[in-house]
């Protein structure tokens, strides 16, 4: 098989069970999806290692928008008096 495909399903399939998983759990919130979203792509685009043919448009953007929720959570603990 292919590793674009494989990594493909192997995204959909992790996807799925960690969004079945935290909907269970009752979480709520965007940024704890797009967290566990952003470690399982990186993860499995480390184990499998895709073809590129093109730069990752998908990897900075995930990257940008876990950057800024960390961002917002460390400023909320450092000003809260």
């Amino acid at each position: 098989m292919d590793r674009n495909y494989l990594h493909i399903i192997l995204l959909a399939v992790l996807i799925t069970i960690a969004t079945s998983s935290l909907a269970a759990l009752g979480e709520s919130r965007l940024d704890a999806y797009i967290s566990v979203f952003t470690l399982i792509y990186f993860a499995s685009t480390a184990i499998i290692r895709p073809r590129r043919r093109t730069i990752d448009f998908l990897s900075i953007a995930l990257l940008a928008v876990f950057s800024y929720i960390v961002a917002l959570k460390v400023m909320e603990v450092l000003i809260k008096p």
